[in-house]
C-alpha cells in the first residue's frame, strides 16, 4: 500500500517519446480504444516515456485505451512529475523538427542535426536545424515560445550568417506570435501549425504576408534556395526572396516641371541583373549607419569593364571594410540607383548581403582597381587603413567637385597636413596607459584633447580605426582592451554603458558576429576592472633597477659569472643592497652549477672578496651562526632585515606592474615567494597576505586565457556521463555514445588530449568485451560440448525433474539477490544437469515458471549472460509462457526491471 506521496497519476497525458528518457520520436496516442490498443501492440507496453524534451521526469509511461473517457498515458506510481504541458500540441516542436529533418534529407542534404534550445520556461522553446558540410554549413531557427520585440531583434543579431556563408532562415512556431515582426522587416514570414489526423500530428507550412494573410501548405512542396525556403506563394528576386503578390513600388505623382526623362546609364556602367563574383570594389570609406545597414563609398569595377565611384549597402554585422584590400561582391547584389545625371564621378547606389576578400592573385583580374597604399607602419590583422590623406587623393582623382574645392583651398589658404595615424595611435595609447594608472575613465573629447587633436579632424570610421590600432596588440596576447577606458561623461550616461563603437571596436578585433550590445558592455565594464586593477599606482617610491646586462639565450654559467663579476668591479662599491644581494644570488647559484673543483683560482678569490664585502654591508642581515642564537634583539634584527629585503622586492614588482613587464614581474614574484614563506615573521607574514594575492591576481590577469574548444567540452561531457552511468550503461547506448564522440572528433582543431583518447580506448575496449562476451553466449547455445559428449534430446519427465531441482537454486539466488549463468548453475547442481540441448535448455526454464502467477516475476529472468545481459532464451521463455512481448530496443531494460522485481519479491519468501 502506497502513502499520500505514491497516488496514482489521475493526469491525461496525450504526448510520449520512443527511444527511453532523452528520445526525440513523439508519439500522439488517439483518443478511440481500438487505435490506443493498436498502437500499444505495435510498439508494446513499455516502450512509451515521459521525455526529458517534453519537461517530463524521463520515467515511464502506461497506455490506458478507455472506452469511457480518452485514451491516455499515465505515469506508474510513486508520480513525482513537474511536466505542465499534456496536451496534443505538447510535442508540436518534436514534430516539427522531425518534419524538417526528413524533409532535408529527402532533398539530398547531408549531416542534419537538430538541437531543441531551452529558453525561458520548461519545455524546448526553439528549434535550431543544421545541415550542409563543415564549410558550408546552414541554420534554420524555429522560435516556438513567445519572444518580446528586443529579444527577437538579438536573437537576429546571433543568429546572422557570417559574411561569405549563406543566411540564416527564421520560421516560428503555432504559438510564438512573431511572425508580425518578421513581416515587417522582411516583407513575409514562414509559420508552422500542427493538426491532429489519422492518429498523428500533421505539421504544415504557412506563408504569412502583409494584412495576416496566411498561405498554407506541405512541407514537400516547398524548396531551399541559397536566399531561404521557397513556398508556393514565393518567389527569388535578384532583391531576395519576394512575395508573388507584391507589386513593385510606384514613384509618387509628380508635377510637369519635375518630369524629366530618367538618365541613360553610361556605356561603361555595370550590367543588370548583377551576378555574383562579377563586381569589386576597393578604398572603401564608411559614410554612414543607419537601419542595420554600412554605406561604403568605394571604387567599384565589374569584371572586363571600367571603374566607376559608388556606394555601396552593406549589412552592419559583417566584417569591417579596409581601404586597402579588394573585395568582391558575393551575395544577392544589385543597383538600386544609377548615375544621377550621366557624368562618371557621380555615385552608383549598389546593394549586397555579403562581400569577400580577394587574394593578390584574385584581385589581378580586376586590373584597374588600385587600392591606397596602408599606413607606413605596415598592417597588422586589425587592418590599421591608410590616413586620410591617401584618401581624399585617390577620390580627388574621379570627384570633379573635390578637385575644385581642393584648387580654391591650395590658391586661398595654407594646406594643413593631417595628422599621421600612427603617430595619432602611439599618443592615444600613452593617454590611455595613464588613465589607467590612475584608475579613471576618460571621454572621447578629452582624449583627443589632451592629444591635441580637435574632434572634427576625426571621423567616426577613424575613430573605429584608431582605437582597433591601439588594442589590436593587445587582443592578440588575451590583454585587457585600453579601448574600454573610453565612456560618456556621467551627466551624458549616468547609468553606464559603454560608448556604441565599443562594439565595433570588438567586431573589428575579432569578436563573433554574435556580440550584441549587451555582451559587449560586459566586456566593457570587466575590460575596465583589469585595467584598473593593473594598473593601480603604487603606494611606495621605486627603486632603482639594477644595471646588470641580463642573460642572453644559451649562455654559458661560466661566461655569465665573469661578466657578473666584471661588473661588480665596476659598480659593485655604488651598489644598494638590495640590487647587491640579487647578483650574488645569482652569482652563487652559477658557481654551484659549474662546480667548484673545475672554478679558475682567480674566479675564486674574486668570488669570495664579494662574498665579504655582501656580509660586511651595513643593510647585511645576521650569518647562520647568529641567527640560530636566542638572543631577541638579533631575532628581531633578522626580521626587519628580512621585512627591508621583501619591501625592495614589492617596489621592484610595482615598477614591473607599472611598465607591463609581464616577464620581470613574474620573476620578481617567484623570488619574492621563498623570502614570504621562510624569512617573514608571522606578523609580516600575515600583514603581506595580501599583497602576495593581489600580484597573484595581477600575473593571472595579464597571463592569456585559454579557451576550451566546445567540441572538446562536448567530448568530455560525453565521456563523464558514461563513467557515472557505468553500471545500468546497454551496449547499444554505449555504441552511440562512441558514434558521437567520433563525430565530434572531426570538429576539433587540434589533436584530442592524451587522457580523453586513454579513456576513449578503454570505453572501446569495454564495448568489445561486451560484444565478444554476447557472441560467446549465443555460441554455447548452439556449439555442442568440446570433450566430444553429444547432448540428447530428455523426455517430459526428466525435464520435469530437472527444472524442480534448478527451481530451487533460483530461489537461492533470488534470496542472496544475484544473478546466475547457465555454467554456474550446472556447478551447483554438482553434476545433475547433463549438457543439454538448446531446446531442451529452454524447456527446463519454462518449466521452472509454469506455476508462476501472472502478476508475479519470472523466476527463470535470473538466468542471465556471461557479460549480464538477458540470457539468449529470455524472449522464447516469456512467449512460451504466454508474457507480453518487448520491443527490442527496451528488452534489456525490461529484463534489469523483472530482476530487480524478482529481487524485491523472494527477499523475505
Amino acid at each position: 500500500m502506497f502513502s499520500s506521496g505514491h497516488e496514482e497519476d489521475t493526469r491525461k497525458v496525450q504526448t510520449a517519446v520512443l527511444g527511453g528518457p532523452n528520445g526525440h520520436l513523439p508519439l500522439f496516442l488517439p483518443y478511440e480504444k481500438q487505435a490506443a490498443a493498436r498502437l500499444r501492440q505495435e510498439h508494446g507496453a513499455n516502450a512509451f516515456t515521459c521525455g526529458v524534451l517534453l519537461g517530463g521526469c524521463g520515467k515511464l509511461l502506461t497506455l490506458r485505451a478507455c472506452d469511457d473517457k480518452k485514451s491516455h498515458f499515465a505515469h506508474r506510481p510513486p508520480v513525482r512529475c513537474s511536466r505542465t504541458a499534456l496536451g496534443e500540441s505538447s510535442a508540436d516542436h518534436l514534430y516539427i523538427g522531425q518534419a524538417i529533418s526528413k524533409w532535408l534529407r529527402s532533398r539530398g542534404h547531408s549531416k542534419v542535426s537538430v538541437e531543441y534550445v531551452r529558453q525561458n520556461n520548461a519545455r524546448s522553446d526553439a528549434i535550431e536545424i543544421r545541415f550542409g558540410s563543415q564549410k558550408k554549413r546552414r541554420l534554420i531557427h524555429v522560435q516556438m515560445a513567445r519572444r518580446s520585440y528586443t529579444e527577437w531583434r538579438a536573437d537576429g543579431v546571433r543568429l546572422a550568417a557570417p559574411s561569405g556563408k549563406a543566411p540564416s532562415v527564421r520560421m516560428y512556431g503555432p504559438e510564438s506570435q512573431l511572425a508580425a515582426y518578421e513581416v515587417d522587416a522582411s516583407g513575409y514570414a514562414l509559420r508552422f501549425r500542427c493538426e491532429t489526423a489519422d492518429g498523428t500530428r500533421v505539421v504544415s507550412v504557412g506563408t504569412q504576408l502583409p494584412g495576416h494573410q496566411v498561405e498554407w501548405t506541405k512541407l514537400e512542396h516547398c524548396c531551399l534556395v541559397p536566399a531561404g525556403i521557397l513556398t508556393p506563394s514565393l518567389t527569388e528576386t535578384p532583391d531576395g526572396i519576394r512575395s508573388k503578390k507584391a507589386r513593385p513600388p510606384q514613384d509618387p505623382p509628380r508635377s510637369a516641371a519635375e518630369r524629366k526623362p530618367a538618365p541613360t546609364a553610361p556605356a561603361d556602367g555595370p550590367a543588370l541583373p548583377l551576378v555574383p563574383g562579377r563586381v569589386a570594389f576597393t578604398g572603401a570609406t564608411l559614410s554612414s549607419e543607419e537601419n542595420d545597414r554600412s554605406l561604403y563609398d568605394v571604387d567599384a569595377q565589374p569584371l572586363g569593364s571600367t571603374v566607376f565611384r559608388a556606394r555601396i549597402s552593406l549589412p552592419a554585422a559583417g566584417v569591417v571594410l579596409k581601404p586597402h584590400h579588394v573585395y568582391v561582391l558575393t551575395e544577392r547584389a544589385a543597383v538600386l540607383r544609377g548615375s544621377e545625371d550621366g557624368n562618371r564621378a557621380s555615385r552608383w547606389t549598389l546593394r549586397a548581403e555579403g562581400v569577400a576578400r580577394l587574394t593578390a592573385s584574385k584581385a589581378a583580374e580586376w586590373e584597374l582597381l588600385k587600392p591606397p597604399s596602408p599606413v607606413p607602419a605596415g598592417e597588422s590583422p586589425s587592418g590599421t587603413a591608410a590616413t586620410p590623406a591617401v584618401y581624399e587623393s585617390a577620390a580627388s582623382k574621379t570627384d570633379t567637385d573635390a578637385e575644385k574645392t581642393s584648387a580654391s583651398l591650395t590658391t586661398g589658404s595654407t594646406a594643413v597636413t593631417p595628422f599621421p595615424d600612427d603617430r595619432l595611435v602611439a599618443d592615444l595609447s600613452d593617454v590611455l596607459l595613464k588613465t589607467a594608472r590612475e584608475g579613471a575613465t576618460i571621454t572621447w573629447n578629452e582624449l583627443l584633447e589632451q592629444c591635441r587633436i580637435r574632434p572634427q579632424e576625426v571621423s567616426q570610421e577613424r575613430r573605429l580605426r584608431l582605437l582597433t590600432a591601439v588594442d589590436e596588440p593587445r587582443a592578440r596576447t588575451h590583454r585587457p582592451l585600453l579601448s574600454s577606458l573610453v565612456t560618456f561623461s556621467t551627466q551624458a550616461q549616468p547609468n553606464r554603458t559603454p560608448p556604441s563603437f565599443f562594439r565595433q571596436v570588438l567586431l573589428a578585433l575579432g569578436w563573433p558576429h554574435w556580440t550584441d550590445a549587451a555582451r559587449a558592455a560586459g566586456i566593457w565594464r570587466e575590460h575596465q576592472q583589469r585595467l584598473h586593477r593593473a594598473h593601480r599606482a603604487a603606494s611606495k617610491p621605486v627603486t632603482k633597477p639594477s644595471g646588470l646586462p641580463p642573460a642572453r639565450p644559451g649562455e654559458e654559467p661560466r661566461v655569465r659569472l665573469n661578466a657578473i663579476l666584471r661588473y661588480l668591479d665596476d659598480e659593485g662599491a655604488e651598489l644598494p643592497f638590495l640590487d647587491l644581494y640579487r647578483i650574488m644570488q645569482e652569482a652563487d647559484r652559477l658557481a654551484s652549477r659549474i662546480g667548484d673543483p673545475f672554478l679558475p683560482r682567480l674566479t675564486k678569490d674574486r668570488l669570495q672578496h664579494w662574498r665579504t664585502v655582501f656580509s660586511g654591508h651595513k643593510d647585511a642581515p645576521s650569518s647562520r651562526e647568529q641567527e640560530n642564537r636566542e638572543d631577541p634583539e638579533q631575532s628581531k634584527s633578522r626580521d626587519t632585515e628580512a621585512r627591508r629585503v621583501f619591501d625592495g622586492m614589492v617596489a621592484e614588482f610595482r615598477a614591473a606592474r607599472d611598465a607591463g613587464d609581464l616577464v620581470r614581474a613574474k620573476r620578481i614574484r617567484r623570488s619574492m615567494g621563498p623570502v614570504y614563506a621562510l624569512r617573514l615573521s608571522t606578523q609580516d607574514r600575515e600583514a603581506a597576505t595580501g599583497l602576495m594575492r593581489e600580484f597573484k591576481q595581477w600575473v593571472r590577469d595579464q597571463e592569456p586565457k585559454r579557451t576550451v574548444d566546445p567540441s572538446l567540452r562536448a567530448i568530455r561531457g560525453i565521456l563523464q556521463d558514461l563513467g557515472t552511468r557505468r553500471a545500468a550503461l546497454t551496449a547499444d547506448e554505449l555504441v552511440s555514445a562512441l558514434e558521437e564522440v567520433d563525430r565530434l572528433r572531426h570538429r576539433l582543431s587540434s589533436p584530442l588530449p592524451e587522457a580523453e583518447k586513454k579513456q576513449l580506448g578503454r570505453w572501446r575496449g569495454n564495448l568489445r568485451h561486451r560484444l565478444q562476451a554476447k557472441e560467446n553466449n549465443a555460441d554455447n547455445l548452439s556449439t555442442p560440448p568440446e570433450d566430444g559428449r553429444t547432448a540428447s534430446r530428455l523426455d517430459a519427465t526428466v525435464i520435469r525433474s530437472l527444472a524442480d531441482r534448478v527451481r530451487t537454486v533460483l530461489e537461492d539466488a533470488a534470496r542472496a539477490g544475484t544473478t546466475i549463468t547457465w555454467g554456474e548453475l550446472r556447478r551447483r547442481m554438482e553434476g545433475a544437469l547433463p549438457y543439454l540441448h538448446p531446446d531442451d535448455q529452454g524447456e527446463i526454464l519454462v518449466a521452472v515458471d509454469r506455476n508462476t502467477p501472472a502478476d508475479e516475476p519470472l523466476l527463470s529472468a535470473l538466468v542471465a549472460g556471461s557479460d549480464l545481459s538477458p540470457h539468449g532464451l529470455y524472449r522464447h521463455i516469456r512467449y512460451s509462457l504466454g508474457r507480453p512481448r518487448v520491443p527490442d530496443v527496451s528488452l534489456e531494460m525490461h529484463w534489469r526491471m523483472e530482476v530487480f522485481q524478482v529481487y524485491q519479491l523472494w527477499r523475505h519468501r
